[in-house]
């Protein structure tokens, strides 16, 4: 168990070619039941999330390349969703005391999108732990169906909409090597 370093593109405006090719790399499935290796990356998730203020990170973001991540398992009526995005583009200046939503999370292992419709489309601000002070607006599905695995190996499949459809596209996305500034359009 430990706080991960998160890696980022990078580092006092200098760009760390190393990570982005890390990180544009496309993780790897886990198989069950889960072995020493994947439960370990899994508290890494945990204890790294419960102490950055974020939304989710994915599990290369902390330098594995499994498919798995961590993020909020609901949206409760007292997050606002914009300071949220706004806290994680700055979490290399926050102090990294704890994600005032540290015990909302879930595990979502081998995660996939069963459905979408390019009808039903959002559009938003999002922040990213690896991109340090840059947010962007991103055009997101608004209603999709997912399917993915807990951190218990059960098979969940269910329909998510607003800020959990961005939330699970957004690490979704970085499970499969792309960073949001990919498909976006830059806010300062």
């Amino acid at each position: 168990m430990a706080i991960k370093k998160i890696v980022k593109v990078w580092d006092n405006s200098e760009l760390i070619s190393d990570n982005i090719s890390f990180l544009a790399i496309k993780t790897k499935n886990v198989f069950f039941p889960l072995t020493d290796s994947s439960n370990k990356i899994i508290e890494d998730l945990v204890d790294t999330y419960q102490k950055i203020p974020c939304a989710g990170v994915a599990a290369n973001q902390i330098g594995y390349d499994k498919s798995i991540f961590i993020g909020l398992a609901k949206l409760e009526e007292n997050v606002d969703t914009d300071e949220l995005e706004r806290k994680e583009a700055n979490s290399n200046k926050e102090p990294l005391d704890k994600n005032e939503y540290a015990d909302n999370y879930e595990i979502y292992i081998n995660p996939q999108i069963d459905y979408s419709s390019k009808k039903s489309t959002q559009e938003g601000e999002e922040g990213c732990l690896s991109i340090p002070e840059i947010r962007i607006i991103a055009v997101r599905y608004d209603k999709i169906k997912v399917r993915y695995f807990n951190g218990n190996g059960e098979k969940i499949k269910k329909p998510l909409f607003g800020f959990m459809a961005r939330l699970f596209q957004h690490e979704l996305d970085h499970l499969n090597g792309i960073l949001m500034v990919e498909n976006s359009s830059i806010k300062s």
